[in-house]
C-alpha cells in the first residue's frame, strides 16, 4: 500500500468506492501479509465511512427536493 494515499475525506464517492473495491479484491485474493492486511482494513473502514457519509448527504438532499416539490 502506498504511503501517500489521499485522505478519504477528500475523495468523491466514486473514488472511495473504487479504492474500497480494490482493497476487497486484494483481501479476497490473499495477496497481503498480515500487517498490510490490517492497514488496508483500517483504510477500508475510512473509505466505507466516506461512502456512507456521501450517500447519507445525497439521500437528505433528495428528501429536501421531494419536500419542496410536495409543497409547490
Amino acid at each position: 500500500m502506498a504511503d501517500a494515499l489521499p485522505d478519504p475525506k477528500n475523495l468523491t464517492y466514486e473514488q472511495a468506492l473504487e479504492e474500497l473495491e480494490a482493497i476487497v479484491h486484494r483481501a479476497e485474493a490473499g495477496e497481503l501479509p498480515l500487517e498490510e492486511a490490517m492497514a488496508e482494513h483500517a483504510r477500508g473502514e475510512a473509505l466505507l465511512h466516506r461512502c456512507r457519509t456521501l450517500l447519507d448527504g445525497a439521500e437528505q438532499q433528495l428528501r429536501t427536493f421531494d419536500q419542496a416539490a410536495d409543497q409547490a
